[in-house]
C-alpha cells in the first residue's frame, strides 16, 4: 500500500483536528492542576488534641445525664427505698418510694406481662431504667425463690397430717391423732403400698378383659356397616371411622382387610387388634368395563388418567372385554395392582 493511500484512510477534516487538539488541552490541564492543587489530599496526620477534646465532650454529655436524672429525683421526688421482692411490689408500693408514676407503670406492666425478675441485675431490662435509679434500689431488691418456698409450704403441709396408721384388724384401719386438728385422709391413703399395688395390678386386669364392648360372636361387616358402629370396635374414633367408611364407598367395598391400610390413620396394630371382629364379606359395586368413560373410571381410587386411557383405548381398538384374560392381555399393567383391582370388573355387554 503506497503513502498516499494510507493518507487518505487517516485523513481528518481540520474541524475534527481543532476538536481533538482542544480535548487533549483539557486533558493535560487537569492533570496539571491535580499535581498542585490540594483538593486531592487528605489530611491523615493523627491530632492528638483533636482526639482528647472529642472525649472530654463524650465525658462530658454523660455527666450531663446523669446530673438531669439526680435533679428528676430532687427533695421533691426523694427515693427513700426499702426492701421489697420486684416480682410483687405493687405500683403505688412503688410510688410511695419515690419512684415515678410512669416508671414504676412501665414497672408493674412488665410483671403483670408475665415478665420475671431472676436477679436485681434483671431491673436493667426495664426501659425506663437508668443508672442513678437502679444505684438507689440495687441493694434493697429482695427476691423470693419461689421453689424453696414451695418446698417449705409442701413440709407444712405433710406436719399437718394428723391422722397415722396403728393397726390392720379385720379390714379395718384404727388411727391415733396426732394433735388437735382433725384431718382425715382419703380411704386410699390408708392402704399399704404393696396393697395398692395389688389393687392397681387387678384393675388393670380387669379392664384388659373388657377391652371390647363386643361380644366374642359379633362380626361387623365392613361393607354394610356404618361409622357409628365402627366406634364399638376399640382404637377406632369418629374422625377414623368416617375416613373407613368414605373410603370404603369410593372403592365400592373392601375385598381384602389389607385395603384398611390404604385408609389414613390405620395402622397394622389397629387391624391386627380388630381383625376377629370385622368381615369384608358382601357384594362390591362393580366397574363395567364395557361402558365406563375415562372421567367415571378416574372417580376409582386405583385409577388414575393414564391407567383409565389406557384401559378405554385397549377397548377401542380391540372391541368389548369378555374377562379377565382380555384384561391380562394389556402388557403396561402390572400384575400385583391387577389382583387388587379385578374383584371390581364387570364384563357384560348389555347396559
Amino acid at each position: 500500500m503506497s503513502l498516499r493511500k494510507i493518507r487518505k484512510q487517516i485523513h481528518y477534516h481540520s474541524t475534527q483536528i481543532w476538536g481533538v487538539t482542544v480535548v487533549l488541552f483539557i486533558i493535560f490541564g487537569i492533570i496539571i492542576l491535580g499535581q498542585y492543587s490540594s483538593w486531592n489530599h487528605v489530611n491523615t496526620e493523627y491530632n492528638n488534641e483533636e482526639h482528647i477534646s472529642i472525649l472530654a465532650s463524650l465525658q462530658t454529655r454523660s455527666a450531663e445525664r446523669d446530673l438531669t436524672a439526680k435533679k428528676k429525683y430532687s427533695k421533691k421526688n426523694r427515693i427513700e427505698p426499702h426492701k421489697f421482692d420486684p416480682n410483687t411490689i405493687s405500683k403505688d408500693e412503688l410510688m410511695d418510694m419515690g419512684i415515678k408514676e410512669s416508671i414504676a407503670r412501665s414497672w408493674t406492666n412488665y410483671t403483670s406481662k408475665g415478665g420475671k425478675f431472676k436477679k436485681a441485675e434483671d431491673l436493667k431490662k426495664l426501659y425506663s431504667m437508668n443508672d442513678y435509679l437502679y444505684d438507689k434500689l440495687n441493694s434493697f431488691v429482695e427476691i423470693k425463690n419461689e421453689k424453696k418456698e414451695n418446698k417449705h409450704r409442701s413440709n407444712q403441709y405433710k406436719k399437718k397430717k394428723t391422722w397415722v396408721k396403728n393397726k390392720y384388724e379385720n379390714n379395718n384401719y384404727t388411727y391415733n391423732q396426732k394433735d388437735s386438728t382433725t384431718y382425715q385422709n382419703n380411704a386410699i391413703d390408708a392402704i399399704s403400698d404393696i396393697e395398692r399395688k395389688e389393687y392397681n395390678a387387678e384393675f388393670k386386669a380387669s379392664r384388659k378383659e373388657k377391652s371390647s364392648g363386643l361380644a366374642d360372636n359379633y362380626i361387623i361387616a365392613l361393607n354394610t356397616t356404618d361409622s357409628t358402629e365402627l366406634l364399638m370396635l376399640n382404637g377406632i374414633g369418629h374422625i377414623l371411622s368416617s375416613r373407613i367408611i368414605k373410603y370404603r364407598d369410593k372403592l365400592g367395598g373392601f375385598h381384602n382387610m389389607n385395603q384398611l391400610l390404604e385408609v389414613y390413620g390405620v395402622k397394622a396394630t389397629l387391624i391386627s387388634n380388630i381383625m376377629n371382629k370385622i368381615s369384608v364379606e358382601g357384594t362390591l359395586k362393580k366397574i363395567n368395563l364395557n361402558y365406563i368413560t375415562v372421567d367415571s373410571l378416574v372417580q376409582h381410587p386405583y385409577f388414575d388418567y393414564s391407567t383409565a386411557n389406557i384401559f378405554i383405548n385397549y377397548r377401542n381398538h380391540h372391541g368389548p372385554y369378555k374377562g379377565l384374560d382380555d384384561v391380562k392381555k394389556i402388557i403396561a399393567i402390572k400384575q400385583y395392582w391387577l389382583d387388587e383391582v379385578s374383584p371390581y370388573f364387570s364384563y357384560s355387554v348389555d347396559k
